[in-house]
């Protein structure tokens, strides 16, 4: 699933491609993808309207509309790709936006998990872009406000502390095994037993981390692109992420990979003291 960002590249990519431009239609090869009206009044509700603005919260882009919000969700498979002219729909085409003039833009999802809602001003705040946690790029992300979350559930493991969206948005599996290496601490344990530096450790961490994947395009394993349809390179980069029995970066030790909270992690055993764990937890 594309993370924080991976999203942010392809919000990005449309605010390049498509800010300040009108819809002059949209059809819907896929109609489950609109999951809040009738797929047919949200195509004539958009029919006509200017991208005002687009913002991302998390792993959400929000394109701000005339009178509407268009909330989309990528999950596992969905990618954007934008052509300077008419294109035929493709197998995976879930939707296509026509642009006064020639410009087409095309939603792709494989797997077909990829979500659109349509909102009027008023209803906003029920969107779930809205109910999220604090965002690492955000200016609130602060030290301060990433320690008070951290002690709302004292007794909650770490990796499934920063996989909750409701405390941390954007992160998923990739970028928190990556934070947790370069800031020296294992996923498991509980959120209580982190001291000050360690808690400062992974505040830095996950903002450089995240900072760092946008400027190299985000991570390209399988299915994310860019509007372009380029791969993303910061996998080329990542230290530990799907490395299992490789050395190290930081000590040459194997790295590992355990099943917490039953996700893939990778990790060193040697650098991230691990607490104590249950027999057969780790695999190679």
């Amino acid at each position: 699933m594309p993370e924080l960002p991976e999203v942010e590249r392809i919000r990005r990519g449309l605010m390049e491609h498509i800010s300040g431009k009108t819809i002059a239609q949209v059809s819907l090869p896929f109609p489950g993808l609109v999951k809040n009206v009738d797929p047919a009044v949200f195509m004539e509700k958009i029919r006509g309207a200017k991208v005002r603005a687009l913002q991302r919260r998390g792993k959400y882009i929000l394109v701000y509309l005339d009178q509407y919000l268009l909330e989309i969700h990528l999950r596992m498979t969905g990618i954007f790709l934008f052509y300077p002219g008419p294109v035929e729909a493709g197998p995976h085409t879930r939707a296509v936006f026509t642009f006064l003039g020639t410009e087409t833009l095309h939603f792709q999802d494989v797997r077909k998990f990829g979500t659109f809602r349509l909102w009027e001003a008023g209803e906003m705040e029920v969107s779930p872009a809205f109910c999220l946690g604090l965002d690492p790029l955000e200016d609130d992300f602060s030290f301060s406000r990433f320690e008070e979350k951290l002690l709302v559930k004292p007794h909650t493991r770490l990796k499934s502390f920063l996989l909750d969206q409701r405390y941390i948005a954007g992160l998923g599996n990739i970028y928190v095994d990556e934070a947790l290496h370069r800031a020296r601490i294992h996923p498991a344990r509980l959120l209580k037993t982190l001291s000050d530096s360690e808690k400062r450790a992974l505040h830095a961490s996950i903002v450089a981390l995240l900072r760092e994947s946008i400027q190299w395009g985000g991570t390209s394993f399988s299915d994310y692109r860019g509007l372009q349809g380029q791969r993303g390179v910061f996998q080329e980069h990542l230290k530990v992420y799907q490395k299992a029995q490789e050395p190290c970066f930081h000590c040459g030790h194997p790295l590992a990979r355990i099943v917490h909270s039953g996700r893939g992690t990778y990790l060193c055993l040697r650098c991230q003291e691990p607490p104590l764990l249950s027999p057969g937890s780790i695999q190679s």
